[in-house]
């Protein structure tokens, strides 16, 4: 089957969210089968003669011998209200705008089309709509013409792309541009919010520079739109020429945190990646996700420290994306970077912190074991060989190895077909330090898979390498081993465990050393491979570390340890917040301001003294440094209970960024009868769908309130998983909140739960409801602790 062209022409009645289509498909085919989801189809002709055609399971039957080299087809379709998934209304408080999700497998949902990222076609588009709206599709508009009281856009045909990567926005929207250059940028919002999309136009046009000079490949399409979407379950959505964004992933002002201005920024150059590694060069099938993504992670950072050197980018991938890919990693529900996948829901499934972050991780690692310069090279050649065509995997270590000049294909199937990494052992006795490897799970699961590990090493100062690729390998020293560190620059996707362990503090740590050896000690303890005294011994080195990224990280683990058992680690929580505190207070820098941020946030939610002193800041709120605050809000909160107060803040702001905070208040709240209150908002659509799983999982990590959200999840799961899985089109939505809210509530009840998540278990959310036994049981065994 090879489909050449598609050409749409679709009028929309825009008030009753229906549509009429009419499309002409230039393909070579014979038995010719299309997908095709809630559609009425009203005729089909096979090269110029009417035949006839079944619709079933989804597909579409053309009914007709022979090879057919044209399809004509009349359809209908419905703008869905309740999905974000497909063709679907975006509804914000004026009103709503059509727009359309497709991956991985909802263009169906839209047209008849041959929905696999391996069948690509050339797109024409014609869009019929009420006079005053406005169109946006991937291409430039040639013309607009009138017909009967309503106008047609035609837009210019498309590259050669997957059906995936197609878009179509209609609704009264507010642009603005920035035409010095080509490609033209166009930020695309609702009403009184596009001024907030100049920060993104700038970084935007940063960041194609930057990749046209790394990829060698000038950005292909004449226009570029960035298009904020009132509602939507993703982050974003690389569509060619037409990106879609959350509002918060691309919405920053002078007004806003220095975090909100770091998470656009990553976003946008993420999915401006995706536009040479993902549609110029298209996976062939699923189980190649990770080319896509992985990469597009990758380069996001690449490219923010070309653009912002400040923000320390290399580090924010080991904190954002590498130590959350080490974790899901040591679940014995992990899978491969590259999985086999059949159906939709699984595809579903594989967007997670495999196919983002490890692989991203991975990239990094090879990186830095065949140079920046010979990996550059590599990806260049990749990307010119299969462009505007399908690649898998071995295609990309292939175009690396000859870079090199040496063969990396093993190493790299070693890491991407086998799930999991190793806990490198570091044994030093005299001058003889041995390394030996075995598989790191959280649940201590004896398993003997030997990895290809790319070892970096610094012995009394000096460094080097090796390739473990056995059990265990030893390296003699010319005199006895003072100081060792493994894991140079955290550049290898594995865990270090030192016997005995002060001998990495006699090493030079560096910032993302540091980052990592404590996280590396943390799994350890929660897999039972060190005593909570370690544990606690290491974390108390670190009380006045002004290393941004280890504070929020040592942050992190505080807090979990406080959620799981309040009263026990209360104490040693607090401690180590309100130290940090008086530290961070008078940083100035844009790394600093974020670890400030976090540190606020957390001592209101668990101190109500501190959050006592915080609060009277509240009525200044409008005027307040936007990085403070979130810290003020949770602190009013606490100490007033205020939820009125705090939802009428929340709904007088057009901002999801200031809703974000607002939000996070509202879920510290002590009050127990703050839990039906935030559910009802979630029902009636108060809180965006996109918010609530948040919501929910917040409300959860309150142990004020925790026995009130976890009876009701409980009680009411059916009606939950009805809201959700109709909005997202799939029980996919209901993941965040099995692997969040269930696993807190498990901890203070495992059997209960286990029981519980076993009697809703089904085949879209097993993985999820398996995840979160294991992490119950994980969790559970350090609530009670000795230390």
């Amino acid at each position: 089957m090879k489909v050449n062209r598609y050409e749409i022409f679709l009028d929309f009645d825009f008030r009753n969210g229906t549509y009429k289509g009419y499309e002409k498909i230039s393909l070579e085919g014979e038995k010719v089968v299309l997908d095709a989801v809630d559609l009425k189809i009203n005729k089909v002709k096979a090269d110029g003669k009417e035949v006839e055609f079944i619709q079933e399971n989804d597909k579409l039957i053309i009914k007709s011998e022979g090879e057919i080299n044209n399809l004509e087809i009349e359809f209908e379709g419905k703008v869905s209200e309740k999905k974000l998934t497909g063709i679907y209304k975006a509804s914000y408080k004026d009103g709503y705008i059509i727009t359309t999700q497709f991956e991985a497998t909802h263009a169906r949902d839209f047209i008849p089309c041959f929905d696999s990222p391996n069948l690509k076609a050339v797109f024409k588009l014609f869009v019929k709509v009420d006079k005053g709206l406005k169109v946006i599709s991937n291409m430039p508009i040639v013309s607009i013409k009138e017909e009967n009281n309503k106008v047609i856009y035609e837009f210019d045909e498309t590259p050669k792309m997957s059906t995936y990567l197609l878009y179509l926005g209609i609704g009264d929207f507010e642009e603005i541009v920035d035409e010095k250059e080509k490609p033209v940028i166009i930020v695309a919002t609702t009403k009184g919010k596009s001024q907030r999309g100049l920060f993104a136009i700038n970084v935007a046009r940063k960041t194609i520079e930057f990749y046209e000079r790394y990829f060698g490949i000038p950005s292909q399409l004449p226009k570029l739109h960035l298009i904020a979407i009132p509602e939507f379950a993703a982050g974003a959505m690389e569509n060619w020429g037409a990106i879609t964004f959350r509002e918060t992933a691309l919405l920053a002002d002078e007004s806003s945190s220095t975090a909100q201005k770091f998470r656009v920024s990553e976003v946008v150059a993420h999915e401006l990646a995706h536009q040479w590694f993902g549609n110029l060069v298209t996976l062939k099938w699923w189980n190649d996700l990770w080319l896509n993504e992985s990469f597009a992670t990758f380069m996001a950072y690449k490219s923010l420290k070309n653009t912002f050197p400040h923000w320390d980018s290399e580090g924010q991938l080991i904190y954002g994306d590498t130590l959350g890919a080490l974790f899901q990693d040591s679940l014995s529900t992990t899978h491969p970077i590259e999985a086999h996948v059949s159906d939709p829901h699984e595809i579903e499934q594989m967007f997670d912190d495999i196919s983002y972050g490890k692989g991203a991780s991975i990239l990094r690692m090879i990186e830095a074991y065949v140079g920046e310069e010979n990996f550059r090279r590599g990806v260049v050649n990749y990307l010119n060989k299969f462009k505007f065509s399908n690649a898998e995997g071995r295609d990309l270590w292939d175009s690396i190895s000859e870079a090199y000049g040496k063969d990396i294909s093993t190493i790299m199937a070693d890491w991407i077909t086998k799930p999991g990494y190793p806990v490198i052992r570091v044994s030093v006795k005299d001058n003889v330090v041995e390394f030996s490897q075995s598989r790191f799970m959280l649940s201590n699961i004896n398993d003997n898979t030997i990895y290809k590990v790319p070892l970096t090493f610094e012995i009394n100062g000096s460094s080097d390498t090796l390739l473990l690729d056995k059990p265990s390998a030893k390296v003699v020293f010319d005199k006895p081993i003072t100081s060792i560190k493994v894991n140079l620059n955290r550049t290898g996707f594995y865990r270090v465990l030192y016997n005995p362990f002060e001998l990495a503090f006699s090493a030079k740590l560096n910032n993302y050393e540091e980052l990592g050896l404590v996280n590396d000690y943390w799994n350890f303890l929660l897999a039972g491979l060190v005593s909570m005294n370690t544990y606690l011994s290491i974390i108390n080195k670190f009380n006045n570390t002004q290393n941004s990224f280890l504070s929020r990280e040592i942050t992190s683990e505080l807090m979990m340890l406080y959620y799981i058992n309040r009263s026990k680690y209360y104490d040693i929580a607090r401690s180590f917040l309100l130290n940090q505190v008086k530290i961070y207070r008078n940083v100035k820098d844009d790394l600093g301001k974020i670890a400030y941020s976090t540190l606020l946030r957390s001592l209101s939610a668990i101190d109500e003294d501190f959050a006592l002193g915080l609060s009277n800041l509240f009525q200044y709120y409008d005027s307040l440094d936007a990085n403070i605050k979130e810290g003020v809000a949770v602190a009013y909160a606490v100490t007033t209970s205020d939820f009125s107060g705090l939802l009428n803040k929340y709904k007088s702001y057009n901002s999801d960024e200031e809703r974000i905070r607002l939000l996070n208040a509202i879920t510290s709240i002590r009050d127990k009868s703050v839990v039906e209150k935030i559910i009802q908002l979630i029902f009636d659509r108060t809180i965006k769908y996109q918010d609530s799983r948040f919501v929910i999982n917040s409300l959860s990590n309150n142990p004020y309130v925790r026995e009130e959200i976890c009876n009701y999840l409980q009680g009411n799961f059916n009606k939950i998983k009805e809201f959700i899985t109709n909005i997202s089109g799939g029980g996919w939505g209901l993941v965040p909140i099995i692997r969040g809210s269930m696993v807190i509530c498990g901890v203070d009840n495992p059997t209960k739960t286990i029981e519980f998540l076993e009697s809703i278990k089904y085949k879209e959310i097993e993985r999820a409801v398996n995840t979160a036994k294991e992490l119950i049981n994980v969790y559970h065994k350090i609530r009670n602790l000795d230390f």
